[in-house]
C-alpha cells in the first residue's frame, strides 16, 4: 500500500507500507516517467503510518512521519533512482519551517528575522541619548503623582512612601523620518523586560540597527571598568564560549535555571508595533526619591549626575514652611507618627541645589507645583514663590527651564492627585522639555539591550555572580573589554549596581536589592521612634538603633529579604554601607553608626557654638553644605581608615552629644573635646580648651575629611575655605555672616569684601606655628576653569613618548589609542594624535574638564611629568589672568 507519492526530477517517488515480512520498515520505490517502470531503491528503517511529503528546493524529497516527527531527507542522483537516506533529529513544529505556497514564504520570512537577529546581535549598534531624570522634594508633596502624570499613567490609589528611590522607569521619546512624534505626545513606557525586548525586536525589523564591521570602535567609547576575579582561580572561565543560541543554563550553589532570549526576541521582531523601536530614540530614566531627610542624606550615594532635576513643592504652604513628615508603609498605613521637617521646603531645594551643583553635570532646572487648586490658600502667592526660587537659581547660575515666554516665572503648577485637562498639557510641555534636553547621542551595540535581559532572567532575587554574568555575556558573544564597557553603562545609568572594590564578585541586576535594604532601615526606625516601647526595652540593639542609629550583624539579619548565600550577606551589606560611607564602625565592638538616622538638634541648642569667634569656620564656596556631605564627613572621622580615627564622646554609657546636626568627639591620645556642626551654610569647629597643634591637627583632619566624603560623592566641582564669624562693625548682629581668611593674618567679609581685619591669637592657633598658608581662591577658580584646546596644544603637546599614558588616564581606551597614533608606526604624527585625545576628552568628559585634572595627569605615576605639571601651575596662576 502505497502512503504518498510525489514527482521530484521526473522521477516518482513512493512510500510504501510494511514489508510482507512484518518487519518493521518502509519501502522507497521510484518509477521514470520514461521507462514506466518501477525500481526499488532502499528502505525506510521504521514504518511510516502515514508520510507527509514536501519538496525541497535542492532537488531532494523531505519526508515528515507525522506520528514520531522523524525527518528523512532523499536525495534524487542521476535519472531512475535515489540514494543517501539521511536521519535528522528534529525539534517539535519543525517541519513547518518547509512548507509550500504561502506557508514557504512565511518560512522564508522566520528566516530572514533569525538572520537579522544574528547579525544583530553580533555587530549591530544602535545611536540613542539616555539622560537621568530625577525628581526630589519634601516627603508628601506629590513627586510620586508628578511621575504618574508624566508618564501619563493613572495617579496611585493608595499613599504609599517612596523608599530611598525607586527603580528608573525609561520612557522613549520618538523622532522617525525627521518627524518628531513627541509633538503627539506618543511615549512608550519600558517597565519590564518584556517590553524592552519588544522596543529591540521593532528596531532590528525596521533597519535601526547600524551594522559595523567591528564594534571594537564601538565599545572603545565607553570606560573601561576593573572586573576582578578571585586569586584561587574559582570562577576563570572556560575558553570554549557558550554556543551563540543565547541559552544559558546556570547551575550554581544558589539554584539552577535555564534562560533564552532568542525565540522571544525573533517573535518580536516579527509582531512590534510601530513605536517600539530605538533608532532616532531618546530614553529618559524618570528616578522618584524618597522626601525623607535621612533619604536626603543618603540618595547622593547611589544616584548622581542627573541629567534633569524636578524639585517639587507643595504650592499650598509657603516655602518657608517645615512640612508634616508622615512615612506610610507599603500597605498604606501610617508606620509613624507626624512629625515635622528640620529643614523649610526652600532649605530642602538648597540641600538638593548643592549635590548638584558640586557634581560634573550641569542639569536642567525644573520647579513644579502641585496641589494648584489649594494654592490660593496659602498667604505666599505663586507669584512670590516665583521671585525667590528664581532669585536662588540665578545666585547659583542653574539652567532654569521657565514658564512660556514669562522668563521670571519658573514654577509649573499642577493637580497630580485629580489631574485635569490643563494638568495633562502641562504634563505635556514638560515631556517635550525634557526630551529635548537629551545630551548628544551614543553608539551602543544592540546586544547590550539583550545582555541586560538576560542578565535579570538570570538573576537569583536580582543577583548574579561575575562569573554568571560573564557566562550570560559570553552567549552574546560580548566578552573581554565588550563585557566590561556593557557593565559600565548598566551601572552607569543605574539600571545595575556593582562595586568592583567592594563587592568585585557580586552584580546587583535589580538596584532595589541594595535600595531596599536602606529603606527597610529607615522605615523601621521610623517605627520604633514613633510607636509605643513595649518589646523595645528588652532588646538592647533595638533601642540603640532606635535612640542612636546604630546598626550590627544581628538587627540587619532581621530583615532577610533579598539576602543571597555566597553573594550577598548581612556582613556584606555592612562591608557595602562602610565603604560607601553610609555607615561608619564605632568604638562599641559590632555596632556601626548611621548619622542619616540620628535625631536633628533644634537651632536653639546650637547656637552656643556659632557665638564662638574662635570656632572655625568651613563653608563651600558656592551655596550651602549640599546633601550628605556632613553624615559622610563623619562616617570619615569615626572609620578605622582615618590616619587618627575620632571617637563619639560618651557620658557614662550615653552619648554626650550625639545629632544628625551636631556631634561632640573626643580625639586619641588627648582629652580635648571637639563639636562638629553642620550649620547649613558652613561646617562649625570648636574646641573646649584650645591649643595651636590640637587645633591645626582637627582643622587638617576635617579637610581631608571633606575631600574624601567629596570624592565618594562626587563633589568634583566644590571648594571649601576656612572662616570665622565676622567682627566687621555691620555684621556682628548676624553671626551667620563668615569672615574668609584670604591671606596670612588677615579675613575679610564674604559679604561686605571692604570690611577686613587681622586674625586674632586664638584664630591663628587653627593654622599652627606657621601660620596660615592657603591658596589665594583666584587661584584656584583659574585651575578649575576650562582649558582652550589651542593653549593645551602649545603647553602640552610636546611630550610623544608620553602620549598613550596621558590617553589612557584621561579615559581612552588601548582601542581607542590604537585607532588615534598606532604603536608601530612611531610617532611621527604626535603633534595630531594630541589634538584627537584632548578633543575627545572635552567632548566625553569623563574626567572633569579642567587645568586641576591635566595637572593631576601629568603627575601620576604613569606619566611622571611632575616638572611640566609644577611649569603648568606656575604658568596657570601667573598669566592665565593677563
Amino acid at each position: 500500500m502505497l502512503s504518498s507519492v510525489c514527482v521530484v526530477d521526473g522521477v516518482l517517488l513512493a512510500i510504501g507500507g510494511e514489508d510482507q515480512d512484518g518487519s518493521k520498515t518502509s519501502s522507497i520505490y521510484g518509477l521514470h516517467l520514461d521507462e514506466k517502470k518501477w525500481r526499488h531503491v532502499g528502505n525506510l528503517p521504521f514504518a511510516c503510518s502515514w508520510v507527509d511529503t514536501l519538496l525541497l528546493s535542492g532537488g531532494g524529497l523531505l519526508m515528515v512521519d507525522g506520528d514520531t516527527q522523524q525527518v528523512l531527507k532523499i536525495t534524487v542522483q542521476g535519472k531512475y533512482f535515489c540514494t543517501g537516506i539521511e536521519l535528522i533529529k528534529l525539534f517539535s513544529g519543525l517541519a513547518k519551517l518547509f512548507p509550500i505556497g504561502k506557508e514557504a514564504d512565511q518560512s522564508q520570512k522566520e528566516a530572514d528575522e533569525r538572520r537579522l537577529y544574528e547579525e544583530a546581535m553580533t555587530k549591530g549598534y544602535v545611536e540613542t541619548s539616555v539622560t537621568k531624570c530625577l525628581i526630589l522634594g519634601a516627603a508628601g508633596v506629590g513627586k510620586t503623582h508628578l511621575k504618574h502624570l508624566l508618564l501619563k499613567k493613572d495617579p496611585p490609589q493608595q499613599r504609599v512612601s517612596t523608599g530611598l528611590a525607586d527603580n528608573p522607569v525609561r520612557a522613549i521619546s520618538f523622532s522617525l523620518a525627521g518627524v518628531s512624534v513627541q509633538e503627539e505626545d506618543d511615549w512608550f513606557v519600558v517597565e519590564d523586560d518584556q517590553a524592552l525586548l519588544k522596543v529591540v525586536g521593532g528596531t532590528i525589523r525596521d533597519g535601526g540597527v547600524s551594522m559595523a564591521t567591528s564594534l571594537n570602535k564601538v565599545v572603545g567609547s565607553f570606560p573601561k571598568m576593573a572586573i576582578h576575579v578571585s586569586s584561587d582561580g574559582a570562577g576563570v572561565l572556560h575558553p570554549d564560549p557558550t554556543p551563540a543560541d543565547v541559552h544559558v543554563t546556570m547551575d550554581t550553589s544558589h539554584q539552577s535555571r535555564t534562560v533564552s532570549i532568542e525565540e522571544e526576541l525573533i517573535h518580536h521582531i516579527n509582531h512590534s508595533s510601530d513605536k517600539e523601536k530605538l533608532f532616532g530614540v531618546k530614553w529618559i530614566q524618570f528616578i522618584d526619591s524618597g522626601g525623607q531627610l535621612q533619604y536626603h542624606d543618603i540618595l547622593p550615594l547611589f544616584f548622581q549626575n542627573p541629567g534633569v532635576a524636578i524639585f517639587v513643592l507643595n504650592l499650598s504652604e509657603e516655602l518657608s514652611h517645615h512640612a508634616a513628615i508622615e512615612y506610610y508603609g507599603a500597605d498604606g498605613k501610617p508606620v509613624s507618627r507626624p512629625y515635622q521637617s528640620s529643614l523649610s521646603h526652600e532649605q530642602i531645594l538648597q540641600h538638593c541645589l548643592g549635590a548638584i551643583r558640586s557634581q560634573d553635570a550641569r542639569p536642567l532646572i525644573i520647579t513644579v507645583g502641585t496641589h494648584r487648586d489649594a494654592a490660593d490658600r496659602c498667604s505666599e502667592s505663586i507669584k512670590e514663590k516665583n521671585l525667590k526660587l528664581k532669585a536662588l537659581l540665578d545666585a547659583g547660575s542653574f539652567r532654569i527651564l521657565c514658564n512660556g515666554e514669562r522668563l521670571k516665572e519658573i514654577i509649573f503648577a499642577v493637580n497630580g492627585k485629580t489631574p485635569q485637562e490643563e494638568d495633562r498639557h502641562v504634563s505635556k510641555v514638560l515631556r517635550q522639555k525634557i526630551a529635548s534636553m537629551c545630551p548628544q547621542a551614543i553608539k551602543l551595540p544592540i546586544a547590550w539591550f539583550g545582555l541586560e535581559v538576560l542578565l535579570q532572567r538570570s538573576s537569583h532575587d536580582g543577583i548574579l555572580s561575575l562569573i554568571e554574568c560573564q557566562v550570560c555575556a559570553q552567549s552574546l558573544h560580548i566578552e573581554g573589554d565588550a563585557f566590561s564597557a556593557a557593565l559600565h553603562h548598566l551601572v552607569h545609568y543605574n539600571v545595575f549596581l556593582h562595586y568592583p572594590e567592594i563587592l568585585p564578585q557580586t552584580v546587583f541586576c535589580d538596584p532595589q536589592v541594595v535600595l531596599t535594604k536602606v529603606t527597610e532601615l529607615v522605615e523601621y526606625h521610623h517605627k520604633l521612634l514613633h510607636s509605643p516601647d513595649e518589646g523595645v526595652a528588652a532588646e538592647s540593639d533595638l533601642v540603640t538603633f532606635r535612640d542612636h542609629g546604630l546598626l550590627s550583624v544581628e538587627l540587619l539579619s532581621k530583615f532577610p529579604k533579598h539576602y543571597t548565600e555566597g553573594l550577598f550577606t548581612p556582613e556584606e551589606l555592612l562591608k557595602l554601607l562602610v565603604s560607601v560611607r553610609a555607615i561608619a564602625m564605632t568604638s562599641v565592638g559590632g555596632e556601626f553608626l548611621m548619622p542619616a538616622l540620628l535625631p536633628h538638634l533644634d537651632s536653639g541648642q546650637v547656637s552656643k557654638y556659632r557665638q564662638q569667634g574662635t570656632s572655625l569656620r568651613i563653608r563651600p564656596n558656592k551655596g550651602c553644605i549640599p546633601s550628605g556631605l556632613f553624615c559622610c564627613l563623619v562616617a570619615h572621622l569615626l572609620s578605622p581608615t582615618n590616619q587618627s580615627p575620632w571617637k563619639v564622646c560618651m557620658d557614662g554609657d550615653q552619648p554626650l552629644c550625639l545629632y544628625r546636626n551636631c556631634i561632640t568627639f573626643e580625639l586619641q591620645h588627648t582629652t580635648e573635646l571637639v563639636t562638629l556642626v553642620d550649620m547649613f551654610s558652613y561646617i562649625l569647629l570648636h574646641v573646649d580648651e584650645m591649643s595651636s597643634q590640637v587645633c591645626r591637627e582637627i582643622r587638617c583632619c576635617v579637610h581631608s575629611g571633606i575631600k574624601s566624603a567629596c570624592g565618594i560623592l562626587k563633589y568634583q566641582g566644590l571648594q571649601f575655605e576656612d572662616g570665622f564669624m565676622c567682627a566687621g562693625a555691620s555684621c556682628t548682629s548676624d553671626p551667620s555672616h563668615v569672615a574668609v581668611v584670604v591671606s596670612e593674618k588677615k579675613w575679610k567679609c564674604s559679604i561686605r569684601g571692604h570690611q577686613s581685619g587681622d586674625l586674632s591669637e586664638c584664630q591663628l592657633m587653627w593654622f599652627g606655628e606657621s601660620g596660615v598658608r592657603r591658596q589665594d581662591p583666584s587661584t584656584s577658580d583659574l585651575l578649575d576653569s576650562e582649558p582652550s584646546l589651542p593653549l593645551l596644544m602649545d603647553k602640552v603637546a610636546k611630550i610623544p613618548s608620553k602620549c598613550w599614558a596621558i590617553g589612557l588616564q584621561l579615559g581612552l581606551t588601548t582601542a581607542e589609542l590604537q585607532a588615534i597614533c598606532p604603536q608601530q608606526q612611531g610617532l611621527e604624527n604626535y603633534h595630531r594624535a594630541f589634538g584627537e585625545i584632548f578633543g575627545e576628552w572635552m567632548r566625553r568628559r569623563s574626567l572633569p574638564y579642567t587645568w586641576r585634572t591635566l595637572i593631576n595627569v601629568l603627575r601620576s605615576p604613569s606619566v611622571g611629568e611632575v616638572l611640566l605639571s609644577e611649569q603648568l601651575t606656575s604658568w596657570i596662576t601667573r598669566d592665565l589672568t593677563k
